[in-house]
């Protein structure tokens, strides 16, 4: 399989592992503050449509999907303790459409061009894409011990 179509499965299958642990999480639960200081589900998933759109502009593309003003304040590293967030629908709609852009973006870039990503983490736009997906992972990680705590069925490992 070459690097494109390795990297679209893979942005695929992490894209559908997010919604499979979205499945049975309702809107109060998503934003339900675990433990005082970890995350809510819904901060989770409106930070990967977040940084969706900052790996399709890094990438030189337009996301062309315009997410709330509110976003990128709500959604960015360091944020995430108690705060109004959107209905967790709203939030995994802008993760779907911002999911479908970077699909797009992958499959019109050129992959080898040089680009440096923070701390030396990619030399290319084929490396940056693939660490979107790991990115992905970590998050999926996240929301599964979250889930753990809201007495959620385990989904898998």
């Amino acid at each position: 399989m070459e690097d494109r179509a390795l990297i679209q499965q893979q942005l695929a299958v992490s894209h559908q592992i997010v919604k499979q642990c979205l499945g049975d999480i309702t809107e109060g639960e998503a934003g339900r503050i675990q433990a005082a200081i970890l995350t809510p589900v819904v901060w989770q998933v409106g930070h990967l449509a977040l940084t969706n759109t900052n790996f399709i502009q890094r990438a030189g593309a337009t996301p062309g999907v315009t997410l709330p003003a509110r976003y990128p304040e709500l959604f960015k590293t360091g944020t995430g303790g108690p705060a109004n967030y959107p209905p967790l629908s709203e939030v995994v709609k802008a993760f779907d459409d911002t999911h479908e852009a970077l699909m797009r973006t992958v499959s019109e870039a050129r992959l080898e061009t040089p680009a440096e990503g923070p701390r030396g983490l990619w030399k290319n736009y084929s490396e940056m894409f693939s660490f979107a997906n790991t990115h992905r992972w970590y998050h999926i990680g996240k929301i599964t011990s979250l889930r753990a705590l809201l007495a959620k069925p385990r989904l898998f490992g």
